[in-house]
């Protein structure tokens, strides 16, 4: 058995790109429900009603590209329900998105105290006088617990970050962040995994 038929799913897409671009659904996804979204206005109302009707363990969603998307996104998971989705850009570039920021988390800006911005300053190794009051932080948990990074071009490797609270503080700290570089031989099937700096 696999995850999908272990688990109640429910797929929300707008083009039928998830499980076959027919009507009849490709038989891989089981019997996981599919919402097709006739308009992607519509996405995030879908969201929350599949969740309020079907009570998922999982939702799957096509895309999320609009902020009133990553707000019923949020709705979902705090209603316990397991997110997997796809947005456009890896996660330094969702973390300066405005509208997708909310899926990392999000960013505030918060004023420290002359004792704590010194003090964060000589953590951060900043040179003598050089003390900023104004720090950037993470706003709240992330939406995605882990994000898989795919690029353009490169269909046999991609990135993955196992802890994206932790990834999101360090970037906004101003410093790389570990992630799983995988890449697989086309030919012979293997895969390979390293750790890098990113």
């Amino acid at each position: 058995m696999t995850l999908l038929q272990m688990r109640n799913v429910l797929i929300v897409d707008t083009s039928n790109e998830i499980a076959g671009d027919g009507d009849v659904p490709h038989h891989c996804i089981g019997l996981s429900r599919r919402l097709q979204v006739c308009s992607l206005d519509e996405q995030c109302r879908t969201m929350i009603e599949g969740v309020q009707n079907h009570t998922p363990e999982v939702m799957v969603i096509d895309e999320i590209g609009r902020p009133a998307e990553v707000e019923a996104a949020r709705t979902c998971k705090t209603r316990g329900v397991r997110i997997i989705a796809s947005a456009h850009g890896d996660l330094r570039k969702l973390l300066k998105n405005k509208q997708l920021r909310g899926l990392v988390g999000g960013v505030e800006s918060v004023t420290l105290g002359d004792a704590a911005a010194k003090e964060d300053a000589k953590r951060r190794g900043a040179p003598p006088g050089a003390v900023d009051k104004v720090k950037a932080q993470r706003a709240g948990p992330p939406i995605f617990d882990v994000i898989v990074e795919l690029r353009r071009g490169e269909p046999h490797e991609w990135r993955i970050v196992l802890n994206t609270a932790r990834a999101v503080d360090q970037i906004l700290e101003g410093s790389h962040y570990t992630s799983q570089r995988r890449s697989r031989d086309p030919a012979a099937g293997e895969i390979f995994l390293e750790l890098e700096k990113a």
